[in-house]
Parts: structure tokens; sequence; C-alpha cells
């Protein structure tokens, strides 16, 4: 029979108070496994090792909450996970402070590529402004960590989403910092080639280097490639190749655009590809969607998703409801008829494209200025114009929030799966 452990036992065992234990019990998070007649609470083997995990996370940082839906995620044998996690955890908090240094350096790096002040300063405006554009998506990622009552992690979702098998090609287009590799590491399967694309030095040095660090973690024979490229300058096919008609004499593609033919310039083919929140980067996306096209073999796809939608949509009710006086509704309009043709972009490009959506679930939102940093991130134009009156429309919301309890939104990220294949090949 199993040795069983009152609270004090336990505490004893693992360095903790029994209060520690009774805690950990009314939050939900360290159950007993059964009670003495005497209504005492009892313990086993499982709940040392569970007990242990929780000291693990609180070290890396985590909240009860956060420790809460991440062991309910995991599985028994999660451990490895649970200790990457929490070493990408104190390596984020490292990295948030190299980021003004990393920004200088690419900064000079482009001058060093420039000859006349003019083209060094546009390179380094180009910088910038990619850099700015990151911010909104830094900022809500950091939003939906804290509040997200999810049971799965975003990046988790999306890797899932990819179906990546053992030996297969995949090709990352703007990989940023490479979240979505860096928190499924352990995951990727044995003998899975992973190209990497990136403008930003500063991106791809990040990467590189946490390959180098951390490549002993990876299964075997999985090997990372790095590019440093611009999407719409310099990579796959760099010219326009031979156009090729259809057999009804039109040429080629479901939008009726030349279908390049990429003999000669871009031989590799991958099983996937990945455009992880690329489109808002990219001027011409009809270009760099024929590139990706070209680049699937003829069973792959490539998995793209584009920006989420359901919170403005909440904020807004929630700023009529206390008569704040501001009025998004054209924003999140805009915001719809873009998404719609991203939408129609794909379709008219890849012979099958089919939608999956990650819903969120947004909870214990209790100071109104969460949302009012949101809006100043991720609209700034939006947020500026209405600059005399934040502070009356916070005082508004969290009194409203007072009267009656913290604020939920639910919140929306389509991914789209785009099969291989626009000119009915």
């Amino acid at each position: 029979m199993e040795e069983k452990y009152t609270a004090g036992e336990l505490a004893e065992l693992a360095g903790v108070s029994a209060r520690t234990i009774r805690y950990y019990d009314m939050k939900g998070l360290l159950k007993p496994v059964s009670y003495t007649e005497g209504g005492y609470r009892l313990y086993d083997g499982e709940s040392a090792l569970q007990l242990q995990k929780i000291k693990l996370l609180q070290y890396a940082g985590l909240s009860l909450k956060q420790i809460d839906h991440m062991l309910e995620s995991q599985s028994e044998d999660s451990i490895i996970e649970i200790l990457w996690q929490q070493k990408l955890l104190l390596e984020q908090k490292r990295n948030q402070m190299n980021q003004v240094i990393a920004s200088l350096e690419d900064a000079l790096f482009a001058c060093s590529e420039t000859g006349s002040e003019r083209e060094r300063m546009e390179s380094v405006l180009d910088i910038l402004h990619v850099k700015d554009m990151e911010t909104p998506f830094d900022y809500r990622y950091g939003l939906y960590e804290t509040y997200s009552e999810s049971q799965q992690d975003w990046f988790q979702w999306v890797y899932d989403q990819i179906q990546i098998f053992s030996g297969a090609a995949i090709l990352d287009m703007g990989c940023g910092h490479g979240n979505l590799w860096i928190r499924n590491w352990t995951r990727i399967p044995e003998g899975v080639t992973i190209t990497v694309v990136e403008k930003l030095n500063s991106a791809i040095d990040f990467l590189e280097q946490f390959y180098l660090e951390n490549k002993k973690f990876l299964q075997k024979n999985v090997k990372f490639i790095f590019l440093r490229q611009d999407l719409e300058r310099n990579f796959l096919c760099t010219r326009l190749c031979k156009e090729s008609m259809t057999p009804e004499g039109h040429i080629g593609g479901a939008r009726g655009n030349p279908r390049l033919d990429c003999t000669g310039t871009q031989n590799e083919k991958f099983d996937r590809i990945v455009a992880n929140h690329l489109w808002d980067f990219i001027v011409d996306k009809d270009a760099l969607m024929d590139k990706a096209d070209c680049a699937l073999k003829k069973e792959g796809f490539m998995l793209s998703t584009y920006s989420s939608y359901g919170f403005m949509e909440e904020v807004n009710r929630l700023f009529e409801s206390v008569a704040a006086g501001v009025d998004f509704s054209e924003l999140i309009a805009c915001q719809e008829r873009k998404r719609k043709q991203m939408e129609q972009k794909l379709c008219e490009h890849f012979a099958e494209v089919r939608s999956e959506i990650f819903q969120n679930r947004l909870t214990g939102i209790t100071d109104a200025k969460v949302l009012t940093g949101y809006i100043e991130n991720h609209y700034p134009k939006e947020y500026a114009a209405y600059a005399s009156e934040w502070k009356e429309i916070i005082r508004k919301v969290n009194r409203k929030i007072a009267e009656q309890g913290a604020l939920e939104i639910l919140t929306y990220a389509p991914l789209y799966r785009c099969c291989y294949g626009n000119s009915g090949e």
C-alpha cells in the first residue's frame, strides 16, 4: 500500500510550511488524495511531485493562477516542458534588457552598409518602423499571458496546427525572435529542418545564439537554417520567371495572374510554410504569396495567422455603457474589412484555404488602464485623438468594475491553412 503523508509530513518533506499546503488546497493546486477519520488531509507520492512542480514554477516567477493553468495543461511526464518554460521566462527577462542595445546595433549596421547620409537615414527609419510595428504584438502577448484563461498557449496551439512530422522541411517567413519554435523546442520531431527568414539582424542573431546554446535539448538531427533576407526584396524567386499558360490559353493562377515558375532560381521545396502575423508588415502581399506557393511541395501547405478580433469590440461596448464619449466603430469596421481582404487574397493564391479560430478568454481585469494601455500600444493614432479624455474614461470604467466585478473579454485569432496550387497543377 502506498505511503500517505499528512499535511505536516508533506510540508516537512518539501521544505514548506503546513500552512502553505493548506493554502494550495484552498486554491485548488494541491488537493488531498483522501482524509483520515478525524478529517485531516492525506497526500501521496504524486502529491509530493505536484508540490515540487508548484515550487519550481513559483521560483520562475509565475502567479498561482498561471501555475494552475500550466499544471492542468501538462501531461504526467511534463517535467521537461516545465523546466523548459522556466528557462524561457528567465531568458525573457534578460532579453528585454538587451532590446535597446540590439536596436542600436541594427541601426549601426544599416549605416555601415549604405553610402550616403540619406540612404543611412532611410535604412535606420525602416528598422525603427518595423520595431514600432512589433511593439503592439509584444504588448498583446504580454496581456494574454497575464490574463488568459486558455488552457493552451497560443504558440503551442499554432505549432500543433502545423502538423510537423519527422524529416519535414519547414520554412518560417518573418520568424521574428522565433517564439513559435522556442516555445516548442523540445517537441520538434527528429530530422526536421527549419529555415527561418528575418530581415532584422538582431532577431536572427538572437535566434542563432539561442540555437547554439540550446541545440542539445533538440531531438536527433533537428537542424535550423538562418537567412538574413528581406522577404520582399531578395527572397526565394529573385526575379520574375517565365509565365506559364493554362490549357485554355489564360495566364495561370486562380486570380488570373502569372504563375511563378521558379526552376533554376529556387529549387528547394517545403512541406510547411509558416507566416505568423506576417502580412501587416508586407506591402506587396500578392508577390510574396506567389513565392510561397511556388516554394511549397504539392502535398504541403502554408499556415498563416492574422490579427485577432473581439477585444476592441468588447471595449467599445464597455465604453458605450459608461457614456465615455469615445467610439471605435470605424476602426473595428476597418479591421474587419482588412481581415476579409486578407482571406480573399489567400483564396485567390492557393487551391484551398481552411480556417481555424483560437478562442481566448481574458479574465480578472480590474483596472481600466489595461484596456487603455492596449489601445495606446496597438492604435496610437486613435488613442491620441482622445488624449484629453482618458483620465475621465478610466475613472468611469473603474467605477463600473468596482460595482460589477472584474472584466472578462473573449478574443478570436484566425488561422488559415493554405494548400499548394494556384495554377490548377
